[in-house]
């Protein structure tokens, strides 16, 4: 359909909503994670946060009601979260509306989630955990095939998702092999970034513990360090420093200093398990910062450490 950008000059648009406030607009987002880092907890967090109108992250959450697609967990296993999360005793928990089982978007499953959000005074939040289990079934070999499912299955969300004003998040794995830019970790193909209006990546650091990365079309790039309280619920501890911000070079320096000898740059991609281009953009920038040394082209190695000058004994 074709429209007017003299039209548009005059258009009024309804303010954007934040579903927490700072980290997760209206709109589909990905949360992605590697296996265990703790994207089900969080998505309970945010959950609970918004079906309560309480706080989450550090904000204030504005109440809504929340739909919970929690597809890798049971009825017993939502039960043991939900009471370390919010205490057994606790008068009453707040309503959220879950499932454990869900069909595929393509099988009637985009329609169901139409419904509910026809059947609710406020619709607000809908989390999806995990994308497996929704998208439409591909061959592993065809990977036009799978771009093409990857990207049919978020847009249809994202369109469902700006036509509802609300948000939708939905949860994802990180693939093993790092990369300097975070949101390139997602498992699957270019069509998952593509799709999306954000996305966030829950991680962990060797050294620093666990944060938040988020970048989007309507989010303002952040990287939190967080961590889960004895209520498993998530804090924010404050920003990532630069050099927290990026475990890729914690590993390659961890691999340097395992090694006896000088490495190439393949070695270390090998060793790391990243891609050459990154690593060898990393070793870079390790190398301006004066936290590798180069031999020569290709080839690095830690700096030997300085020594202090011996001065003996005091003369007193």
């Amino acid at each position: 359909m074709l429209k007017s950008a003299t039209d548009l000059q005059t258009k009024t648009f309804d303010p954007l909503r934040w579903i927490v406030p700072r980290y997760l607009p209206e709109g589909l987002t990905v949360l992605g994670g590697k296996p265990k880092v703790g994207k089900s907890w969080m998505g309970l967090d945010i959950a609970d946060g918004v079906a309560a109108g309480g706080e989450c992250l550090g904000q204030t959450c504005e109440q809504g009601d929340v739909l919970a697609l929690m597809l890798e967990d049971s009825d017993r296993r939502l039960q043991r979260r939900l009471t370390t999360m919010l205490g057994a005793s606790k008068q009453k928990w707040p309503n959220i509306t879950y499932a454990t089982q869900w069909p595929r978007l393509t099988d009637g499953g985009l329609d169901w989630i139409r419904e509910w959000i026809d059947s609710v005074r406020k619709a607000r939040l809908i989390i999806i955990d995990i994308l497996e289990r929704i998208r439409q079934r591909t061959k592993h070999n065809d990977k036009q095939t799978q771009y093409s499912a990857d990207y049919d299955a978020l847009a249809t969300l994202q369109e469902l998702a700006t036509e509802a004003q609300l948000s939708i998040l939905v949860m994802h794995h990180q693939r093993k092999l790092g990369a300097e830019d975070l949101i390139e970790t997602l498992s699957g193909t270019l069509g998952l970034g593509g799709a999306v209006d954000a996305v966030l990546i829950l991680g962990k650091h060797a050294q620093f513990g666990k944060y938040l990365y988020g970048r989007g079309r309507d989010l303002e790039e952040f990287n939190i360090s967080i961590k889960q309280n004895e209520q498993s619920r998530w804090q924010v501890l404050g920003p990532m420093s630069e050099e927290q911000a990026s475990p890729e070079r914690a590993q390659i320096i961890a691999v340097l200093a395992r090694a006896d000898k000088p490495m190439t740059t393949k070695e270390i991609s090998e060793a790391v398990g990243g891609k050459y281009p990154n690593i060898k953009q990393l070793l870079s920038k390790l190398h301006f910062d004066g936290q590798v040394e180069r031999i020569t082209t290709g080839l690095y190695k830690l700096p030997e450490p300085q020594q202090g000058l011996n001065l003996g004994e005091p003369p007193f």
